[in-house]
């Protein structure tokens, strides 16, 4: 679940009929940050983990500054799918949803532009982003054990999942400015360096 620097990856023709997307998706994982109430990554390193740049709400991308997952990235851009729901487990002790995995939002294809490939050697995705709180975060544990949970989400399920998000609000702004205020604590650095990768 770790980000590293692998050997570049093959640039591969990810051309999808963006028009004829399928109501489907795929998880994808990220590491919470103990420090926050909301649904943002461990942008301090403290689960020891590294720093985390995914997702990279910033942009609504994911995979934007470092590789993460670049089969299940790949994977989801060269499919029908048209959601990538994003699952955190709250790492923040002493709440009401501590340590449950949840499905906190999602980034959805664009029309256009719903993928970069990025100086590094990897694909990001880019899309519209939904986040929510955890109050509103559509626990997994409804589905089944996340651990032996499939990546991919058929029909019926995104359909129950975007349900459950119809009447919630998004949260993306509160996040971006609590992003902000985490990273006014990162070691100068690491500020450096990911200025560089996230330009």
């Amino acid at each position: 679940m770790g980000c590293k620097r692998p050997t570049p990856a093959r640039k591969d023709n990810l051309s999808v009929n963006l028009h004829d997307l399928d109501d489907t998706g795929r998880l994808h994982y990220f590491y919470h940050s103990p420090s926050s109430d909301l649904p943002v990554r461990d942008v301090l390193n403290e689960l020891c983990q590294g720093y985390k740049t995914e997702p990279y709400l910033e942009k609504e991308a994911e995979n934007y500054c470092c590789e993460c997952m670049q089969g299940n990235i790949r994977g989801f851009l060269g499919s029908r799918e048209k959601y990538l729901f994003l699952v955190t487990r709250m790492q923040k002790a002493a709440t009401k949803y501590h340590g449950g995995h949840h499905l906190i939002g999602y980034i959805r294809k664009r029309k256009a532009g719903s993928h970069e490939w990025r100086p590094g050697g990897f694909y990001a995705v880019l899309g519209d982003a939904k986040i929510y709180s955890f109050h509103d975060a559509y626990p997994l544990e409804s589905m089944a054990n996340f651990r032996h949970y499939p990546r991919k989400v058929n029909e019926r399920i995104t359909a129950t999942i975007l349900d459950h998000f119809g009447d919630g609000r998004s949260i993306l702004n509160e996040c971006l400015v609590e992003l902000e205020r985490l990273k006014k604590d990162l070691p100068e650095s690491e500020r450096r360096k990911q200025a560089k990768e996230c330009r």
